[in-house]
């Protein structure tokens, strides 16, 4: 029999793991301990805040993919199913409006985020959460207390609990493979070293191709983490020490080029357009496994900000290397007084190196474009480029060029994908500490726990990236194209347009230093009364974020256009390139700046057990909060948001960056032997941040020779604008989680959640959101560029589900060791965007995963799991259905993020 010494670390992953095990009861269900979103340990039953948890068992039936994947199983998550791969998918909650990332879900470990900014960007929170056999339980809190404890927690934030060692050793190793070339090895270990000192150590290390196979290794690395756990003899101080280093590489998919035949208008917010995955023709890449990602299209020679190369590789990926060191001590004084305190360094950087995809293009089109560009650049005796003698541009793979002799060449397919690599490298650093000093005491008849707490985070984020422009042919072994000017003969003409594939080398970038500091002052007092069955928790936090900056970025001060054509090459001669003439870096003035937020958000929340062992009905409490918090404003905000100019004034205008919401929830718990049940009730008010609109050319202005901006073409050197705009959203809607182990059937298990909301979005005014050619005189014949204008009044948010379940059905034999486990998720449709323009419908889909775990002993197990076993049809997000993207056929044209397909995992899992 284990020995465990009572200690709050130690017996709330232990109570925990106990939940979690074998089949629902009351007394499991009921007892379950949580240690999020409160100061002291609590019974799930009792909490007055929504929470869900997910045991270390539910994640071996669940077998998710990543983070996002599994976040997926909590009820008003939408993780847009995982379709990035692994790591920085997007990850929404309770319908609040956000353009990716996790900005309103920070995800933290053992109470203490990684990194203080979850949605920092090209460093997603999911580069450091990468759950493994040391992952004890995952537990999310919404509304409540969680906006008061934590920072930025504005929809909810979610805790991953590691496993500490106990008096005895234990552990285990699991070995998965998987159909995509995926191989992981998982081990943990943990034990006593004496009385008073524990140890726990772990991690994985994974190889695999991806399911979206790019012919090259998509995944390669893992982590490793490691903690001490000292309590002392009386059980009065507990003090845990922790490393963890990721060192990790994830592919990263993205959108995916498709046409769809024109049968009727671009939609309205009356009448959307709906697309049917039916519908839908590939180009070349099968949606299910397929990707534009090859070797041939992973190798880029781009320009940095200071005009030198930088070579991009795709097959680095996502590529974080982080050491994260923890520190946790807790005492308590005698009379009620404990002091608890978190320390946590993490310093290290996370490599970015990503291929986007814009919607495809005909390359006929594309070759008369770039011809009608020649003409104007020969007839400018300025740059001594001279395209006279070309009769036409022809696009060619790259590959099979071999000198000024074109007519050998292999030319390029009918229709070409517009590919945007992108490199971006974040170096960061954090350094968090909370403090809390708690006062347990009895005051009349009621009981206190009241802690007060002190919170500071310093963070440092530098980043730099360039995004560029090239072209492929759509195969699922892509092929990069260049385009040259011929002659009759097909012999090359001039400088190439465009080299390995490169038109632009450089669109824009995004740089930045920044130095942050955050702190926060909190209480919380959780009371007891009416012989504990009413329990009440109130609490107020105020945070200050304070920015020191410097950027050098595409909006601010903006981009140049730079000739960065090497001193050992003829200008205008074949040995020449466009690509190097016309490179945009982020080369600006370096802008600085200091600035200062701060709020304050408060919580009430009751808990009434209304029945307790009741002969039918078991255990029944309600529970219901009342919350106003607040996220301070983020990276993407105060660095890389930039001003919005006023075409009249030349001002620029910057407006609120700090976001809140208001929160209010009931529900009610049921627990019998059989029946585990919450059933809640949600109501939101958000105001989102200040945002901006598209930088846009003044239409009422002039560029290069006085010609209006309005014109078509348009001219070069047009001024910009940028229109503000605010955003509110309200959204009601219910969550219902359960589980039911029928008497009837003795073995079966029912589980799973149902969410219905109505997330409706406001917006104050409507922007400029793009520029259209408009026909004016009805020739047939676009004569004058016109603004779109469009809101997102009154519509649903992107990419937002109304209605999402997840029913998850397991079977245990009784005469065999044998558990069958099967699962359902479904997602109604969704919108691409939020504007009220080209409203396009994404549609809705099901997914079945099952799988069969089969003890071969009381140590080991044997696993067979399979994904998406209906090869499920839908995708996550995508471009909208426009006027402006078709081919000469008149067919739509877009890209999209399609779920990925079938895979099949067998694992084998042992432990002692």
């Amino acid at each position: 029999m284990k020995k465990y010494q009572r200690n709050r670390l130690a017996t709330a992953i232990a109570l925990l793991s106990m939940a979690s095990a074998g089949a629902v009861a009351k007394t499991e269900s009921i007892e379950e301990v949580i240690v999020t979103g409160v100061t002291q340990d609590t019974k799930k039953f009792d909490a007055t805040f929504s929470i869900n948890t997910i045991s270390a068992e539910d994640m071996k039936q669940l077998a998710p993919m990543g983070t996002a994947d599994l976040l997926g199983n909590i009820p008003g998550f939408f993780p847009e199913g995982g379709s990035a791969g692994e790591t920085h998918n997007n990850v929404l909650v309770r319908g609040l409006p956000q353009a990716g990332g996790y900005r309103y879900v920070p995800n933290l470990l053992d109470g203490l985020p990684a990194f203080e900014e979850p949605e920092a960007p090209f460093m997603n929170n999911d580069v450091f959460i990468k759950t493994d056999l040391m992952t004890q339980s995952v537990e999310a809190v919404k509304g409540g207390p969680g906006g008061i404890l934590y920072s930025n927690a504005l929809g909810a934030a979610v805790n991953y609990i590691t496993r500490t060692g106990g008096q005895e050793f234990e552990g285990g190793y699991k070995l998965e493979v998987g159909d995509w070339g995926h191989v992981r090895n998982d081990f943990w270990l943990g034990g006593p070293i004496n009385d008073n000192l524990t140890y726990a150590m772990g991690g994985f290390y994974r190889v695999s191709d991806g399911v979206r196979d790019p012919g090259y290794t998509g995944n390669n690395g893992g982590q490793f983490r490691a903690n001490l756990l000292y309590t002392s003899d009386d059980n009065s101080t507990e003090l845990m020490v922790q490393a963890h280093v990721i060192r990790d590489k994830t592919i990263f998919y993205q959108n995916i080029p498709y046409r769809i035949a024109n049968t009727r208008a671009p939609g309205t917010d009356g009448n959307p357009f709906e697309i049917d995955p039916g519908d839908v023709q590939s180009l070349g890449v099968d949606f299910s496994d397929g990707t534009l990602q090859a070797p041939a299209t992973s190798y880029y020679n781009l320009y940095d900000a200071d005009g030198g190369r930088r070579q991009l590789d795709i097959t680095d990926g996502i590529n974080p290397e982080f050491n994260i060191f923890t520190a946790k001590f807790g005492k308590d004084f005698g009379d009620g007084w404990r002091l608890e305190s978190g320390l946590r360094y993490t310093s290290g950087f996370s490599g970015f190196n990503a291929l986007f995809n814009d919607p495809p293009t005909e390359t006929s089109k594309l070759q008369n474009d770039q011809f009608n560009r020649l003409q104007d650049l020969t007839a400018d005796p300025t740059n001594g480029i001279d395209y006279s003698a070309a009769t036409q541009v022809k696009a060619y793979f790259a590959d099979t060029v071999t000198g000024t002799d074109l007519s050998t060449a292999v030319e390029a397919p009918s229709v070409l994908a517009h590919n945007i690599p992108v490199w971006a490298k974040v170096d960061a650093t954090s350094f968090t500490g909370d403090f809390r000093l708690t006062n347990s005491f009895e005051l009349g008849s009621t009981t206190h726990d009241l802690t007060f707490g002190a919170y500071t985070s310093i963070f440092t984020y530098d980043v730099s990236s360039v995004f560029a422009s090239a072209w492929s042919d759509i195969n699922e072994d892509a092929r990069l194209v260049d385009l040259y000017a011929v002659d009759a003969a097909e012999q090359q003409v001039g400088p190439s347009i465009s080299t390995g594939g490169v038109d632009q080398p450089a669109l824009f970038g995004l740089g930045a230093n920044s130095n942050m500091k955050t702190r926060a002052l909190y209480f919380l007092d959780h009371v007891s009364l009416l012989e504990g069955r009413l329990k009440l928790d109130f609490g107020a936090r105020w945070q200050e974020l304070e920015v020191d900056r410097v950027t050098t970025n595409s909006f601010d001060p903006g981009n140049s256009s730079n000739d960065f054509t090497p001193n050992d090459v003829v200008v205008g001669s074949t040995d020449d390139t466009l690509a190097d003439n016309f490179v945009n870096v982020p080369d600006g003035k370096p802008q600085f700046a200091s600035e200062s937020y701060d709020d304050v958000g408060w919580s009430f929340g009751a808990n009434y057990i209304l029945l307790e062992n009741h002969d039918t009905l078991g255990d029944v409490s309600i529970y219901g909060s009342f919350a106003e918090s607040f996220r301070l404003p983020g990276f993407e905000d105060y660095i890389f948001g930039g001003p919005a100019t006023s075409p009249t004034t030349g001002e620029t205008a910057r407006g609120d960056l700090t976001e809140s919401i208001t929160q209010l929830e009931g529900g009610v718990r049921f627990g019998t032997d059989t029946l585990d049940m919450t059933v809640s009730v949600f109501a939101i008010d958000f105001k989102a941040k200040e945002n901006l609109g598209p930088l846009l050319d003044d239409l009422s202005a002039t560029g290069t020779g006085n010609v209006a901006c309005s014109s078509i073409p348009a001219p070069p050197n047009c001024p910009k604008v940028r229109d503000t705009f605010r955003r509110d959203l309200t959204n009601v809607g219910v969550e219902i989680e359960g589980s039911w182990t029928p008497d009837f059937a003795e073995g079966l298990r029912l589980q799973g959640s149902i969410v219905w909301q109505d997330p409706e979005q406001g917006q104050d005014n409507s922007i400029r959101s793009g520029i259209v050619e408009v026909d004016t005189n009805n020739d047939n014949i676009n004569d004058v560029r016109q603004y779109e204008v469009s809101s997102s009044d009154a519509r649903r948010p992107r990419r937002q589900a109304e209605v999402m379940i997840n029913f998850r059905p397991s079977y245990t034999f009784a005469a065999i060791p044998l558990t069958i486990y099967g699962q359902a998720q479904y997602y109604s449709d969704r919108f691409a965007t939020d504007d009220n323009t080209n409203v396009t419908i994404y549609p809705e889909y099901t997914q079945f995963n099952m799988g069969a775990l089969y003890s071969v002993s009381d140590n080991l197990d044997l696993q067979l799991h399979v994904n998406n076993v209906n090869d499920a049809e839908s995708f996550t997000e995508g471009s909208p259905i426009t006027s402006g993207l078709t081919f000469a056929s008149g067919d739509y044209i877009g890209v999209a993020r399609p779920l990925l397909g079938r895979s099949v995992k067998f694992s084998l899992d042992y432990s002692f």
